[in-house]
């Protein structure tokens, strides 16, 4: 999440106005599929990406063992070849502005984290999509000028070798326990879970003091590492006993391929509150591609929706045998609280990991 704060500093760099990239002729077409019946659209759309040369260019944070998959899909389907620039999220959003920037976009369309997206929104970089599809989406997941494509869930996971039936975490403050002195790893950029679980325990009833206190605890615990499939690694090697928080989908995926590891105890019921983090899709004003980069968009909200559940990812729609989110207990996502006062979050977070020990290959 130190992203938000870093895209927050080069979008400002200019007295705080960042030139849009612009192509009129995309402008045209997303007005002239807008205009039509929404049962019409997606035809419009496809002959215009045929137009085009059936070519669209995405930028995503996605891993490659996921975004290969999707692409391979969405080619199969509509005839469109992907090409694919793959960064994390602070490159792709930094990449996506420098382009606007300079007035000419490489990317049809971006699909990455949240806060990513929320900068790229308040830029007015993005265009609006209102194609049936979006209709699916639970509104928590909707937003002006993108949509949520996928749910990240945040929960602990463990080395099941190492952290037996009965000793893993059942809430978030159990973390905070002395006998997990040296058993933990947190990532350093996950600001957004410690907002969300800080945001949590305030509501429900503990003051800022115990709040603080529960995090000093917490730190003291742990060791750092930077990106979740790394600590994912370490979690398999036996590296660590357990991580603070990985998303569900980067365990469940670790698990299924035989790996001692998992984020539900032996009942398959998780009395620890997870959070799921929107991350998903916005077209870029100045596509070059702009019938494929609607084309995607779309498909990502339905076909795409059971590509993300056979790759063992949390769907935004309701997708028949989908399980991803069987055994956890959800709780709101604070998107209010990230996208208003990321910075804050950012800064906060870095400062309880500062002297932190950090977990190397």
């Amino acid at each position: 999440m130190t992203t938000a704060l870093a895209a927050m500093t080069l979008l400002t760099a200019c007295g705080g106005t960042t030139p849009k990239a612009s192509n009129s002729g995309a402008d045209k077409v997303y007005e002239k599929i807008a205009a039509l019946p929404q049962d019409k659209q997606r035809a419009e759309a496809q002959k215009t990406a045929e137009s085009e040369g059936n070519t669209l260019s995405l930028y995503t944070s996605m891993t490659s063992d996921i975004v290969g998959p999707i692409a391979k899909a969405f080619e199969k389907d509509t005839g469109i070849k992907v090409e694919v620039f793959r960064g994390n999220s602070e490159t792709v959003l930094q990449r996506a502005v420098q382009e606007a920037q300079s007035g000419k976009s490489g990317a049809d369309i971006v699909e990455t984290n949240f806060a990513e997206l929320d900068a790229l929104s308040k830029e007015g970089i993005l265009a609006k999509f209102n194609g049936a599809s979006r209709d699916k989406v639970d509104d928590t997941g909707k937003f002006p000028y993108w949509t949520a494509t996928r749910l990240n869930i945040f929960q602990p996971a463990w080395n099941t070798d190492l952290i037996k039936p009965g000793q893993e975490p059942k809430s978030w403050e159990d973390l905070a326990k002395p006998e997990y002195k040296g058993k933990i790893t947190l990532e350093v950029s996950d600001s957004d879970w410690y907002a969300n679980v800080t945001t949590y325990w305030l509501e429900h009833g503990k003051s800022q003091a115990e709040v603080d206190a529960l995090w000093k605890k917490i730190a003291a615990n742990s060791k750092v590492a930077k990106g979740h499939t790394t600590m994912m690694q370490f979690l398999i090697a036996g590296q660590t006993p357990m991580e603070a928080m990985n998303y569900t989908y980067i365990t469940a995926r670790a698990a299924a391929g035989g790996a001692p590891v998992a984020h539900l105890p032996e009942s398959g019921k998780s009395t620890i509150p997870a959070f799921p983090r929107p991350n998903g899709v916005g077209m870029l004003k100045g596509a070059q591609h702009p019938g494929a980069a609607w084309l995607f968009y779309d498909w990502m909200l339905t076909e795409g929706q059971k590509v993300i559940v056979d790759l063992k990812l949390s769907p935004s729609t309701k997708v028949p045998g989908d399980k991803s989110l069987e055994g956890l207990t959800m709780a709101p996502f604070a998107v209010e609280e990230l996208t208003d006062d990321s910075a804050k979050w950012d800064e906060k977070y870095d400062a309880l990991l500062r002297g932190a020990k950090t977990l190397e290959k």
